[in-house]
């Protein structure tokens, strides 16, 4: 039986390449000086809180723009950030598709059950040293530097630069949102109902029209 939805699982190897969060604030103020200094080493001391090595699973939906939800399984295997294993499986447990990060590259291969899902291949992605499990732990995937710095209306800093744009929560605790910027794509993700700098336990990401929805499972 050929599992349903394959256009969108078609998709969704590539794009869980890239995770960031975006919360769509109104207007902001550019922020200088001390504050900016502030909201620069809040968002650096971020990454340092996830501690590798990371595994986690997470059960998850795609809901193209038009067309029924997909379900699917998410893996993550981290020994470092430069050795990041990620695999997407079908709703039985198949293989779908691999995805292997360097710190460099993010490399995609086809799972046994490749067929099956219809998903056909991709090419590598040039992601530059960005960090999966940073990202899926709720933590900035890229190295922060120096970068734009400003402030919302609720309160929440933002920093900017060339690759993402990060978003703290109105109480400066933790990390709300954010938006990565890859060769040919776009993507931002939330977590929605984060309330502290644990790991988040849901996980939205949008690209292109199609959301895609992670649930972390229990460890």
């Amino acid at each position: 039986m050929r599992f349903r939805g394959t256009r969108t699982l078609r998709a969704v190897a590539p794009l869980l390449a890239f995770v960031a969060l975006c919360a769509c604030a109104p207007s902001r103020t550019i922020v200088t000086g001390l504050e900016a200094d502030r909201a620069e080493r809040f968002f650096a001391g971020l990454p340092g809180r996830v501690v590798f090595p990371v595994k986690a699973s997470f059960s998850g939906t795609a809901v193209p723009v038009a067309g029924d939800t997909v379900p699917f399984v998410v893996g993550v295997s981290a020994p470092s950030p430069e050795e990041e294993m990620m695999g997407l499986y079908d709703p039985f447990g198949r293989g779908v598709a691999f995805l292997a990060n360097d710190g460099r590259r993010v490399a995609i291969s086809r799972g046994p059950a490749a067929d099956l899902a219809g998903f056909r291949g991709a090419a590598p992605l040039d992601a530059g040293p960005v960090s999966l499990a940073r990202v899926l732990s709720g933590a900035p995937g890229y190295v922060v530097t120096s970068a734009e710095a400003a402030r919302y209306e609720d309160g929440a800093w933002s920093l900017s630069d060339d690759r993402q744009t990060l978003r703290s929560d109105p109480g400066r605790r933790f990390l709300a949102g954010a938006e990565y910027r890859v060769p040919g794509m776009r993507v931002t993700v939330d977590y929605p109902g984060r309330e502290s700098a644990d790991p988040p336990d849901r996980i939205v990401l949008s690209v292109r029209g199609v959301k895609f929805v992670l649930r972390r499972d229990a460890e």
